[in-house]
């Protein structure tokens, strides 16, 4: 869990409608996405088979990740699962462009 806003990477490490893990922390991995001028963060292990979603597949139509091992879908703006065989959300985190920085921290 991140408990303060960290800064994870620079925008330029992040390709416009991609997606990239990034460890937070000794024990933390996030994802994080970008659609368009939007930044989502969410926790980067699958809660279904702990597969990194930062190896999956970006939706940007309907702002879902969707996770490599099983298909299982995700809404990157609310962490729920959509799409079976996930039934566990993810932890969504806030995301703060600050200059050229991306910060993530505990969501409001």
């Amino acid at each position: 869990m991140i408990n303060e806003f960290v800064r994870v990477a620079a925008i330029g490490d992040l390709p416009g409608n991609g997606m990239i893990a990034v460890p937070v922390g000794d024990d933390n991995e996030v994802m994080i996405a970008r659609i368009g001028d939007d930044y989502f963060a969410v926790d980067g292990w699958c809660s279904h088979e702990a597969g990194l979603l930062g190896e999956g597949y970006l939706h940007e139509d309907t702002c879902e990740v969707e996770c490599p091992i099983h298909e299982g879908f995700f809404d990157l703006r609310t962490g729920a699962a959509t799409a079976p065989p996930v039934d566990e959300p993810v932890t969504v985190y806030a995301v703060r462009i600050d200059g050229d920085g991306i910060w993530v921290g505990p969501k409001d």
